[in-house]
């Protein structure tokens, strides 16, 4: 039987992983030896809820709570760890977790019949409770190392030269981790032996959306935030890159396929064994599909991912990303547009506009009539997905009272038009002046 090891990046997104690059050798390492997802999104822009969607792969479990203090899994399918432990499996979670002394960790998606969490706030002890746990085969155990939390990388504030720095030293910090454990395995012989998965539960929005009360995560679930490292180290993979979807509700399923155990999941929003299929879409939330709005200007959003675009909708209505183009989702690609009677998008003339802006759409009437196309297919997805939640929150005996009204996937988010649209000042020199004096004229 081989065993499973499923390594938790916490608040590591692809644009981290970049971005940290040269203190992340270990964790690029074990990327190189595995198959890797370019196109692989996380479900939740909050850890919870990610851990949630990941043990029981589905991103339903949560959406009847109208609070996030009152998430509880509803076990649409039984627990990834709970059937690796019927089947013989040393089943345990164990966490970094820099509160532990003040705040031990609790975690509403980790089941009753399993072992209790175990937790520290030492390092060394982290790793040799791995060490521990992986004389006992067949085992699977999942590594929560919360030190890359923005939080918990306090801990390393007075080492640090600011605040990049200190994300910067948290994620060494957490690569770290990952080589110790690595190691571990192969000193025992049992790297292969051993399905190895390493995946982001969310990056940070570090305040380029609007301030929100300070939250960086949590908030809507732009692209920055969703795309996330996903990589399988096993011995029947060649390491390699895929780049069709991929969902943290996938990882259940694709785990299960390469242990060869024979459990499937039937709730029908599942997800799907990654290594014989794959699905058109990711989808992607901030809150329960239940809960309402936040307090701090954080809106309930749902998005749908695929290679090309991200589509948002919200109770500020819908946002439309080329996320390749435009990883941090900073222009709203629908506010070039108006939508039709048939809610199909038409460019709007922009008099003046710059050569490369008339390039990429008003002289590509392909281009436009291609993104058309795809806003029509996402919307579609999206909506499908919106009202399959609400009929879950109702077929549960839950009045739906906070559920995204469909009309959102009607309108254009106006959010931030004014402010990129707007004309800057221009500057002219008078006659009469000297050359450094100069007064303003608005377009």
């Amino acid at each position: 039987m081989k065993n499973l090891v499923i390594l938790h990046l916490e608040s590591i997104s692809r644009q981290r992983l970049a971005a940290f690059a040269a203190v992340l050798p270990h964790t690029t390492r074990l990327l190189r030896e595995a198959l890797a997802f370019d196109n692989f999104f996380s479900s939740a822009t909050s850890t919870r809820m990610v851990v949630g969607h990941l043990f029981h792969g589905n991103d339903f479990e949560y959406d009847t709570a109208t609070t996030f203090e009152g998430m509880k899994a509803e076990v649409n399918n039984p627990h990834l760890f709970s059937i690796l432990r019927d089947r013989g499996y040393n089943a345990e979670l164990i966490c970094l977790n820099g509160f532990q002394h003040v705040r031990p960790i609790k975690l509403r998606s980790w089941s009753d019949d399993l072992p209790p969490i175990w937790a520290t706030n030492d390092f060394p002890t982290l790793i040799a409770r791995f060490d521990a746990l992986t004389d006992a085969a067949p085992f699977a155990i999942y590594v929560w190392d919360l030190i890359s939390h923005i939080e918990h990388s306090l801990a390393l504030a007075p080492h640090s030269h600011g605040l990049t720095d200190q994300i910067r030293r948290a994620c060494a910090v957490a690569d770290d981790a990952v080589g110790k454990m690595r190691a571990i395995l192969e000193r025992k012989g049992l790297l292969d032996n051993t399905t190895i998965v390493l995946y982001g539960d969310h990056g940070d929005d570090t305040w380029t959306h609007g301030f929100k009360n300070g939250m960086i995560h949590g908030t809507e679930p732009y692209t920055d935030i969703i795309w996330t490292p996903l990589a399988i180290r096993d011995p029947g993979l060649t390491p390699g890159t895929v780049d069709h979807m991929a969902s943290t509700i996938d990882i259940a399923p694709t785990c299960l396929s390469l242990l060869g155990i024979g459990a499937k999941f039937s709730f029908p929003y599942s997800g799907v064994d990654l290594l014989h299929g794959a699905a058109d879409f990711a989808y992607s939330q901030n809150f329960c599909a239940n809960q309402s709005n936040g307090p701090v200007g954080i809106a309930k959003a749902f998005s749908v991912t695929d290679k090309t675009y991200t589509l948002l909708a919200s109770s500020r209505g819908l946002e439309l990303y080329a996320h390749r183009l435009d990883p941090g989702n900073h222009c709203n690609l629908l506010h070039f547009f108006t939508l039709d009677k048939t809610g199909r998008p038409v460019l709007q003339a922009h008099p003046g506009a710059a050569g490369h802006f008339r390039a990429g759409w008003e002289e590509t009437p392909h281009a436009v009539e291609r993104l058309a196309d795809d806003f029509q297919r996402l919307r579609s997805a999206l909506a499908a997905r919106v009202a399959a939640k609400r009929a879950y929150i109702v077929e549960r005996g839950v009045q739906p009272s906070h559920a995204l009204d469909p009309a959102c996937l009607d309108t254009i988010s106006q959010e931030g038009r004014d402010a990129f649209f707007r004309r800057p000042p221009t500057i002219e020199a008078r006659a009469d002046t000297p050359a450094f004096e100069f007064t303003y004229r608005l377009r």
